[in-house]
């Protein structure tokens, strides 16, 4: 594997944690730490921190894209969604949903969001526990973070305690409470590019690949 590359102007990225949306917790213990997969699943699944060390990992350099109009490109490490979802025996994927919660806090509960199963498994969506060579920070979402990178970050959920595979698609957290979009698609516009220290426009919704 090639050495990796640390991005760019990281220092111009604004803080993540204005946008937590539960509240990050102080501390998660991964000796108790789990995340749970159940719901419309053949085999209900229960992955430590280790456990998921242990499955096939991917490293790649793709680009996350906040509704507050700045994106940034980064060197993700995580297992594919499909291989987890493969071990959980899910029949039929595209027409199904998935359902995240966070560990959440006493103070301010949990945070959920729903995405189109099939959707993410096409733009080959990642479960996220290390970004640029290093475990994600509590701001990123640690200790595990899904990602589409096809969809704003509200819809990818910090955090992740449990994946529920559905055939509800339910509105989240932010659809509820500013009125987002409840598809959160990455869509056709205008964002400051923090990697390039530039604003750049965006062509085609969906995850952004060209630069």
């Amino acid at each position: 594997m090639n050495q990796v590359i640390k991005t760019p102007n990281l220092d111009r990225k604004p803080s993540s944690l204005r946008y937590y949306q539960e509240g990050p917790p102080t501390s998660v213990d991964l000796k108790t730490w789990r995340l749970t997969i159940i719901g419309l699943v053949e085999n209900e699944l229960h992955f430590s921190y280790e456990d998921l060390l242990q499955l096939p990992q991917i490293e790649e350099s793709r680009r996350m894209v906040c509704v507050c109009n700045w994106s940034i490109r980064r060197f993700w490490k995580g297992v594919l969604l499909s291989t987890v979802i493969e071990m959980g025996g899910v029949t039929q994927p595209e027409k199904l949903y998935l359902k995240q919660t966070s560990i959440g806090t006493n103070e301010k509960g949990v945070y959920e969001s729903t995405i189109p199963l099939g959707d993410a498994l096409s733009r080959r969506a990642v479960l996220v526990h290390a970004v640029d060579g290093e475990p994600l920070p509590m701001e990123q979402g640690y200790p595990l973070r899904l990602y589409d990178f096809g969809l704003y970050g509200y819809k990818n959920v910090k955090g992740l305690s449990t994946i529920k595979i559905t055939d509800q698609y339910e509105y989240g957290e932010w659809e509820q409470r500013a009125g987002y979009d409840k598809n959160g698609i990455v869509r056709p516009k205008k964002y400051f590019i923090v990697d390039l220290k530039k604003w750049r426009f965006v062509e085609k919704e969906g995850e952004v690949t060209e630069f």
